[in-house]
Formats: structure tokens, C-alpha cells, sequence
């Protein structure tokens, strides 16, 4: 093509295209960020319930044991406001 103005459409597309790579590229990679981080709050929940436990069976007296249903209401609600903050489409 040697009409200026389509190879200037031309280029102009492929900028574009690009733009549109490079953040689609960068929201996949924040949203991953966002679900290891979830992840890892949800691990260290259900591992600090199960260190409690412990504490719980060897002193019972001094430490209270974890009610598992308000840990899973806790990560419910957890994860629907990670949802709607993020918009991750869960």
C-alpha cells in the first residue's frame, strides 16, 4: 500500500494492538498477585486454627479452642469482599 494515510492507519492499529497486549497482560498478572496473596491469608488461617487446637488440648484452661464454622464464615466473607474489591470475577 502506498497511500500515506493507510500505512499511517496501519501503524497507528498496531500501537493499539499492542496497548491493548501489554494490559491485558498486566490485569492477568495483578489478579494472579491477588489469588497467591488470598491463598496464603487463607493458609495461615487454617494453620494458626490448627496450632490453636493444640494449645487448646495441651492447656485448655488458658487457651480457647477455634470454632471451625466462624473460621469458614470468616474466609466466606473473606473472599466474597476480595471479590467485589478486586473484581475477580468469582
Amino acid at each position: 500500500m502506498d497511500i500515506p494515510q493507510v500505512e499511517e492507519l496501519i501503524e497507528y492499529t498496531r500501537e493499539l494492538e499492542g496497548m491493548v497486549f501489554e494490559n491485558k497482560m498486566k490485569e492477568s498478572y495483578n489478579k494472579e498477585h491477588i489469588y497467591i496473596s488470598m491463598l496464603q491469608d487463607i493458609l495461615n488461617s487454617c494453620l494458626e486454627m490448627e496450632e490453636n487446637n493444640l494449645l487448646h488440648e495441651r492447656w485448655p484452661d488458658i487457651y480457647k479452642k477455634t470454632d471451625a464454622e466462624d473460621l469458614v464464615k470468616n474466609l466466606k466473607d473473606y473472599i466474597n469482599d476480595m471479590n467485589r474489591t478486586s473484581k475477580l470475577g468469582l
